[in-house]
């Protein structure tokens, strides 16, 4: 499966198989991430970035295995954009939008990258711009 974290595809095969087998899994146990529900995974995925706001690019590690809990718990999800503003204080001001992207858009996004031509607005305008609000977290 592909997955889209802000301006970074990963491929994370099996989400659920991705998750449980991460080294970050054990930060959790396996009970744990079996129990965790979707809003939980966005809290983690708000505090991740409220940290590092880069984290895509400077934790892919920990942002793949969000990516796995996110694609697993949701079950639809394959895209997520989660932007922290310069001056917001606390991790729930971290914007998160979640879509579901199409193979073929998802695909040349991958495409562009493994070329070194990926880029934000190249994002935003192939997904972003289409997602439906509904999806917003």
């Amino acid at each position: 499966m592909l997955f889209l974290f802000n301006d970074v595809v990963f491929d994370l095969g099996d989400a659920r198989s991705f998750a449980l087998e991460s080294p970050l899994a054990g930060e959790y146990g396996q009970h744990a991430l079996l129990t965790l529900r979707v809003g939980r995974v966005v809290k983690m995925v708000r505090e991740a970035v409220f940290d590092e706001p880069q984290l895509a690019r400077t934790c892919p590690d920990k942002a793949a295995f969000l990516s796995a809990l996110l694609a697993w718990k949701t079950d639809e999800a394959n895209a997520l954009l989660a932007v922290a503003a310069r001056h917001i204080s606390t991790p729930a001001q971290v914007q998160v939008r979640l879509a579901s992207v199409s193979l073929v858009t998802i695909s040349q996004l991958r495409e562009l990258q493994e070329g070194g031509k990926l880029s934000s607005h190249a994002v935003n305008l192939s997904v972003w711009s289409h997602a439906p609000q509904r999806l917003r977290a």
